[in-house]
């Protein structure tokens, strides 16, 4: 940093993103403890946490991917970048793929780990490996922000999210009962994945488009 006052700026945004990511993860329960049950939230927990595998696969992968992206980053060179995002667009589908993989092998998975009592928690699984293959996405396009140093901008996007959060939990768990919050945390991820992508865009110029057009005129 060129001055303690460049590291509060980096660093106090940090404080409502992190308060606004606790609400995306933890207000799932807490609205269905309150209109489904005790007995549903404890189903509920045991399919996000073997969802959550999908998670913590890709914050592994983002501490090694981050540092090696910002020093590629440094040498600002085109050909650098159309690699990168073509390995993101990769990534992206490998990890959706990963999510869609543990929904099904989590009924086999289940049987063997938990009691007959929580067998059903498999059903949350899948919208929840999804949730967390979008922001495994977002982890993708949010390093550009924290490149730039332009973390305000993700104090104002995570509280968004968790309105969002909020409201969907609210009206998913009245229409589909737990399931909905699993679906509310999928569609939550997914809209974070998006604003954050839209908005690292705008502060570092990635070729997301892929010059399909220029390559294609190249072949002919």
């Amino acid at each position: 940093w060129n001055s303690p006052l460049d590291a509060l700026f980096f660093g106090v945004p940090l404080i409502p993103h992190a308060l606004g990511g606790w609400i995306v993860t933890s207000i799932d329960r807490i609205f269905i403890n309150s209109m489904v049950g005790v007995a549903a939230t404890g189903l509920y927990s045991v399919g996000y946490s073997v969802g959550m595998i999908i998670g913590l696969l890709a914050h592994s992968f983002n501490l090694a991917w981050s540092p090696f992206l910002y020093e590629k980053l440094k040498e600002n060179n085109y050909s650098t970048k159309m690699k990168i995002v073509k390995f993101t667009y990769l990534y992206d589908i490998g990890i959706v793929f990963l999510a869609l993989a543990l929904s099904f092998i989590a009924p086999y998975f289940l049987k063997f780990f938990v009691s007959r009592n929580f067998y059903f928690a498999y059903k949350y699984v899948l919208w929840i490996a999804l949730g967390y293959a979008f922001q495994g996405m977002y982890f993708m396009v949010v390093n550009y922000i924290f490149y730039v140093k332009k973390t305000y901008i993700l104090a104002w996007v995570t509280f968004t999210s968790a309105g969002v959060n909020i409201v969907l939990n609210y009206f998913f768990i009245k229409a589909n009962g737990a399931i909905g919050a699993a679906q509310a945390t999928t569609i939550t991820f997914f809209v974070q994945f998006i604003m954050v992508w839209v908005l690292s865009a705008k502060v570092y110029k990635m070729p997301w488009k892929l010059d399909i057009t220029k390559n294609a005129q190249k072949n002919i």
